[in-house]
């Protein structure tokens, strides 16, 4: 049998606030630390560009990373919200459907 579920909708919507927060303090940090994590060649000898080129390709590789989970956190919070809307929607036929029910039962 399933139980009873119990949905605030402002704790719902608060938590999908709170995961755009977070994507978008991720998107500023990974602003102001992408300059630091792209470096061009210390010298022109083959070892220095060599250096240079291994780690921006982990810089790019990190980037991606980052993109990657900011876009999965606004997808975490679209996800809630359309959730929400969709159980709030069911949930208001349902209590009409009952009215009409009890309203043609005479309760």
């Amino acid at each position: 049998m399933v139980g009873l579920v119990n949905i605030t909708p402002e704790v719902v919507l608060a938590a999908a606030a709170e995961l755009d927060l977070l994507a978008e303090r991720l998107a500023g940090a990974a602003a102001l630390t992408a300059p630091a994590t792209h470096v061009l060649p210390s010298g022109a000898d083959e070892v220095s560009l060599m250096a240079a080129q291994h780690f921006n390709k982990a810089a790019i590789t990190h980037d991606q990373a980052v993109a990657q989970g900011i876009l999965e956190l606004h997808h975490a919070a679209a996800t809630l919200r359309m959730q929400l809307a969709t159980h709030v929607g069911e949930d208001l036929l349902k209590s009409s459907v009952m009215n009409v029910v009890a309203g043609n039962l005479n309760i």
